[in-house]
């Protein structure tokens, strides 16, 4: 796959220590019988999320969360912002949903460029991606 080919042929600067050295981790998967490429990597002060099934990077996404405090408790708010490509209400929905399954405790950047925005199809990715991540605690 061409995107998977990009990310691996990247290089990341060594920070001189090597378990602060973050890896992209990535995969390729059938979601309804379309190709679907997902990377993730996870950094400092944010995390990167790729998803796409077009083999482009597609729109570019910041989510934040941020915590309401309450005397009914604590709520979580997530900020979606477009920073570049198609504003579609189906990608803001998507990415969020994203955002929240994964439970970003830092800012994601998520490019996301699906053929169908269904839920069907980003549980699917969201159950790739929690999968991904448990690798990285293993």
């Amino acid at each position: 796959m061409e995107l998977l080919d990009v990310m691996k042929n990247l290089t990341i600067k060594p920070t001189g220590n090597e378990s602060e050295q973050k890896l992209f981790k990535s995969i390729a998967a059938d979601i309804d019988d379309v190709p679907t490429e997902i990377v993730i990597a996870d950094y400092t002060d944010k995390t990167l999320l790729i998803v796409s099934q077009y083999q482009k990077i597609g729109s570019m996404l910041m989510i934040q969360r941020d915590q309401v405090h309450s005397p009914l408790g604590v709520d979580n708010i997530y900020t979606t912002k477009v920073i570049f490509g198609a504003t579609g209400e189906e990608q803001q929905v998507a990415a969020r949903y994203l955002a929240e399954a994964i439970n970003i405790t830092k800012p994601l950047c998520i490019f996301i460029n699906l053929k169908s925005y269904d839920i069907e199809t980003v549980k699917a990715c969201k159950d790739i991606i929690l999968d991904l991540k448990g690798e990285e605690n293993v």
